[in-house]
């Protein structure tokens, strides 16, 4: 079938691109237009397009308008949620852990649902540090008295860290001191059955931590390993984050689509007989998605499944597998579930890296001289290349600008991390399944451990180079978007001239 231009090619592109449209109005009209008009607004251009079914044009822009009115709808509403007024001085309440607790200096901080309100609502926690508070984990009831903030901003930092709770959903952040609490069984049956789902899966993270412990895996080797595969970083110590940030190898400490992907290619191996078989991709996206929900819910990781759901259905109606289409399914479903993602500068760097190597893999991978590309290790070198300048051309500029930094040696780097993390995901998985054979477990181990320890001394040394980054960018978001635009003028000039030499 021909489509008219690129753009229809991708009907999906449009909706999501309207709807961030949207969310962007509604983020900046907020406080001016109430939900409701953007919500009637909505519904009138949705029955608008009914109306003018007969007119294809007209029908596209209406419906397209009533996405866009509707990322406004959403945006309000999931700013007024967490705009709430809070009672003045010290309050009881009851409250239910649901992160991993982290300690910091004398605080241990996490974060909390509180209950028994008219709807529950997300805190930012920190309770006086004591071997009690030590012993917190995920789903742990607490019965406190103690003062509920409005986020606000620290006075010596740049960082907008009222912002980032708000666009987080915490309505506020609370001090408990050690005498104004202690733990008590809570009922659940005020949260969704999603808060539930996580809090259960969080307390099996927990255990799958403890199997780390228990195997000898301790201080950096542990804190990598649980980050890589399980989601869990709040062990990591500030130098090991920042030799990986240096380097340019942060990104597989960040569950994302590496991970997934090897995570769906380990499944997709188990079910080969039957990939085509509707039961066994479904068991596929559910295993995906049960893992999903253990490590947290991360947005990046949650792009990725929801492409990796889009693609397994596809492959079962052996249609042609249109990747921006994909990725934009995967934008509107995350953004439809909570519009203030867009602002959550993982989710940002999450979709554009993979949208940057969808669109620029490919002229890169040519640029390579097709007699060398006949070459197996040069070929699969390159495509590791390849892959990893277009992922890092989409993130620079969002790094320079929330960072301030652009790693130079990234490339040396991915050459280690990218086949290490393969790895360690694949061993990993080999060892929990093979718990009922300790001492097979504990080999595995320290083979991981081993492997986890070389990757950390490589990105370590590649951030110790001379030169390894450049410190102290300052850019604004107008020179940010001017700068994605300057990369797609040269990118389509680049194609027309090639076009007109090829003509000629």
């Amino acid at each position: 079938m021909k489509v008219n231009g690129l753009i229809q090619l991708y009907p999906m592109l449009r909706v999501a691109l309207f709807l961030i449209a949207g969310i962007l109005s509604g983020e900046a009209l907020y406080g001016h237009i109430p939900v409701s008009v953007w919500y009637v607004a909505t519904v009138v251009m949705a029955v608008v397009a009914f109306f003018v079914k007969n007119n294809a044009y007209a029908q596209s822009i209406t419906l397209l308008t009533a996405f866009m009115f509707l990322g406004g709808c959403l945006t309000t509403h999931e700013l007024d949620s967490v705009n709430v007024s809070l009672p003045k001085g010290e309050v009881p309440f009851s409250g239910i852990i649901v992160s991993q607790p982290e300690i910091k200096g004398k605080t241990v901080r996490c974060d909390m649902i509180l209950c028994g309100q008219p709807k529950p609502v997300k805190v930012k926690a920190a309770f006086y540090r004591t071997a009690r508070a030590e012993r917190l984990e995920p789903g742990c009831g607490v019965v406190a008295r103690s003062k509920l903030e409005k986020p606000h901003n620290f006075a010596s930092a740049d960082f907008d860290y009222r912002r980032y709770l708000l666009y987080h959903g915490f309505v506020a952040t609370t001090f408990i001191y050690e005498t104004d609490w202690q733990g008590a069984m809570i009922d659940f049956d005020d949260l969704s059955y999603i808060e539930r789902t996580k809090i259960a899966a969080l307390r099996f993270r927990s255990k799958l931590l403890k199997q780390f412990r228990q195997l000898g895996l301790n201080g950096e080797t542990y804190a990598v390993l649980a980050a890589m595969t399980l989601g869990e970083r709040v062990s990591m110590s500030e130098k090991t984050t920042d030799d990986y940030s240096i380097s340019g190898a942060l990104h597989v400490l960040s569950l994302s689509g590496l991970h997934l992907g090897i995570i769906y290619a380990m499944l997709t191996i188990l079910f080969m007989r039957w990939r085509r078989s509707v039961l066994a991709q479904v068991l596929v996206v559910c295993s995906v998605w049960i893992y999903i929900f253990i490590v947290g819910m991360p947005v990046s990781a949650v792009r990725s499944a929801v492409m990796l759901t889009v693609y397994s259905f596809v492959t079962l109606l052996h249609r042609d597998r249109l990747s921006l289409n994909v990725l934009s399914v995967a934008a509107v479903a995350v953004l439809v579930s909570n519009p203030l993602y867009l602002y959550d500068i993982g989710c940002q760097m999450s979709f554009v890296s993979v949208a940057f190597i969808l669109i620029f893999y490919q002229p890169l991978y040519n640029i390579m001289p097709k007699a060398l590309m006949d070459i197996s290790l040069i070929r699969i070198i390159w495509q590791m290349c390849a892959v990893s300048l277009a992922a890092q051309l989409g993130v620079a500029p969002l790094v320079a600008l929330n960072f301030g930094r652009f790693s130079c040696y990234f490339l040396l780097a991915n050459f280690v991390a990218i086949p290490a993390s393969t790895i360690i995901l694949y061993g990993t998985a080999v060892m929990f399944l093979t718990g009922w054979q300790p001492y097979l477990q504990s080999v595995l181990g320290q083979v991981l451990a081993k492997v986890v320890e070389l990757m950390n001394d490589s990105v370590a040394f590649v951030a110790s180079l001379p030169g390894s980054s450049i410190e102290g960018i300052h850019i604004s978001t107008l020179q940010t978007l001017l700068i994605y635009i300057f990369i797609f003028l040269v990118y389509f000039i680049i194609r027309y001239m090639r076009r007109m030499v090829w003509k000629g």
